[in-house]
């Protein structure tokens, strides 16, 4: 039967150590992947954020086409009434219209990518802090082992102590 000297210990405390640091390398990847997913989500609002600006400056564009439309008919001796004026600037609205949501659509997908990506990061950090609850348990159950296999080396055969009768 082994002692417990001071490596019976030492393997033990080396054990949970070892146990240890996989748990917390697992609490330090889902950190990370939650920290990754809130920068991520940061992203998808700046992405709307931008798309929403550059619409409007699609339409600021747009009035100014149709000003400028207005101004060369004016002084061209068309009226702002004429049919041609008229159905220019009706194609010109058209245009402008499916110009900002072109651009509010791609703001928008690009920001569901960016939350799609948060959200991976976010499964990807818990599957690691998981798969570290494991990888811990299975080291305590190799520690534990080796230590049982040391103790007893045949498991079969009753200790001499008596515990079992005479």
């Amino acid at each position: 039967m082994a002692d417990f000297g001071l490596s019976t210990i030492l393997a033990l405390a080396g054990t949970a150590a070892s146990a240890a640091g996989t748990l917390a390398a697992g609490a330090a990847s889902k950190s990370a992947g939650d920290f990754q997913a809130a920068q991520l989500e940061q992203q998808a609002k700046e992405e709307k954020a931008a798309a929403q600006r550059e619409a409007e400056r699609a339409t600021k564009e747009k009035n100014f086409v149709l000003s400028r439309q207005q101004a060369v008919a004016g002084a061209s001796g068309l009226g702002a009434l004429d049919e041609t004026v008229q159905s220019l600037a009706g194609d010109i609205i058209t245009q402008g219209e499916v110009n900002k949501g072109m651009i509010l659509y791609g703001g928008e997908e690009r920001a569901k990518g960016r939350r799609a990506q948060a959200a991976a990061a976010r499964m990807e950090g818990k599957a690691a802090q998981t798969g570290s609850y494991f990888g811990a348990a299975g080291t305590l159950m190799d520690g534990v082992g080796s230590f049982a296999k040391d103790w007893n080396p045949d498991p079969y055969v009753a200790p001499e102590n008596l515990i079992y009768g005479p």
